[in-house]
C-alpha cells in the first residue's frame, strides 16, 4: 500500500487521536453505568474499551511519526537541491572568469558560500561539477523544444528585441562558459562524446526554430516541421553570427560585428 501524503497523514492523526479520546470518554461513561448494573459485564467493558483507547492512541503517534518523517525527508532533499544549485551558479561564475583549469574546487565553494567537503558531498571532483554545469546549461533548449530566438514572431524577426537580447548577453558574466564548454571537450576525451552530443542535440533544437518560423512564414502551424538541409545550414549560420555578434563583438566594440549587427543579418537570414 502507497505511503499517504503528509496532509492525509495530518488528518488522519488527527482523526485517530479523536477517535482515541472518544473511545477513552465511552469507556468511563459506559463502563460506570453498566458496573452499577452488572459490575462483571462493566469490568470486562471497560477493560476492552480501554484497550482499544491505548491502540488508537497508539496508532496517532505512529502516524504523527511517519508524517514528520516524512515532512523531515523532504525538507532534506530541498536543502540538497538548493546546495547544489547554488554550488552550480557558483561554478559557471567562477569558470567564466578564471577557465575551467584556472578554477579551483576552492574557488567555487567559497564564491558558493560553502565548505570544500559540502562541494565534495555533491560532486566527486571538478570535472564532475563541470559536466554537471554543461548538463544543465546545454540542456536548457532541450527542455523546451518550442524555445525561439527571442523577438521571433509569425511575421518573422524583433531586430530591437534581439538586439537588446544579443546586447544583454554580452554583458552576462557567465557569457564565455560556451567557449570553456567546447575547449573542455576538445581537451578532455573522456568528455568529449558527452559534450559533442549535447551540441549536437543544442543545434537539432535550433534547425527546429528555423524550419518554423519558415513554416510560420507560409501559414503552415510548423508544429511537426522536420528540418530541411537548407533549414540546417541557415541554423548554422545564425548560430555563427550568435557567437561573434556575442564574444567578438563584446572584445573589438566594432559596430560591424555588434549585437545590432548581428540581429539584422539573422533578420535577413530568416527570411531567405
Amino acid at each position: 500500500m502507497s505511503r499517504p501524503e503528509p496532509d492525509s497523514q495530518d488528518s488522519l492523526g488527527a482523526a485517530t487521536r479523536a477517535l482515541a479520546d472518544a473511545t477513552a470518554a465511552l469507556t468511563r461513561m459506559l463502563g460506570k453505568q453498566v458496573h452499577d448494573v452488572v459490575p462483571e459485564v462493566g469490568e470486562a467493558l471497560a477493560a476492552s474499551l480501554r484497550e482499544a483507547s491505548r491502540g488508537l492512541a497508539d496508532a496517532s503517534d505512529n502516524v504523527a511519526k511517519r508524517a514528520g518523517s516524512v515532512r523531515a525527508d523532504e525538507r532534506r532533499r530541498e536543502r540538497v537541491d538548493r546546495t547544489r544549485a547554488d554550488l552550480l551558479d557558483a561554478a559557471a561564475r567562477v569558470i567564466a572568469a578564471k577557465g575551467y583549469e584556472g578554477a579551483s574546487v576552492g574557488d567555487i565553494a567559497a564564491e558558493a558560500g560553502y565548505t570544500k567537503g559540502a562541494l565534495y558531498a555533491h560532486f566527486p571532483s571538478k570535472s564532475a561539477v563541470m559536466m554537471a554545469l554543461a548538463r544543465e546549461r546545454l540542456g536548457i533548449a532541450l527542455e523546451d523544444p518550442a524555445l525561439d530566438l527571442p523577438g521571433v514572431t509569425d511575421d518573422g524577426l524583433d531586430v530591437e528585441e534581439l538586439t537588446a537580447w544579443l546586447t544583454a548577453a554580452q554583458d552576462d558574466p557567465k557569457l564565455l562558459l560556451s567557449l570553456e564548454f567546447l575547449t573542455y571537450g576538445l581537451r578532455n576525451p573522456d568528455a568529449a562524446g558527452e559534450l559533442a552530443d549535447l551540441h549536437v542535440r543544442s543545434f537539432e533544437v535550433a534547425a527546429a526554430q528555423v524550419a518554423r518560423l519558415r513554416a510560420r512564414q507560409r501559414g503552415a502551424t510548423g508544429a511537426d516541421v522536420v528540418p530541411t538541409q537548407d533549414d540546417r545550414d541557415t541554423a548554422l549560420a545564425v548560430v555563427s553570427v550568435l557567437n561573434v555578434a556575442t564574444l567578438e563583438g563584446r572584445l573589438t566594440g566594432s559596430p560591424d560585428m555588434s549585437p545590432a549587427a548581428g540581429a539584422r543579418i539573422i533578420e535577413r537570414l530568416l527570411a531567405g
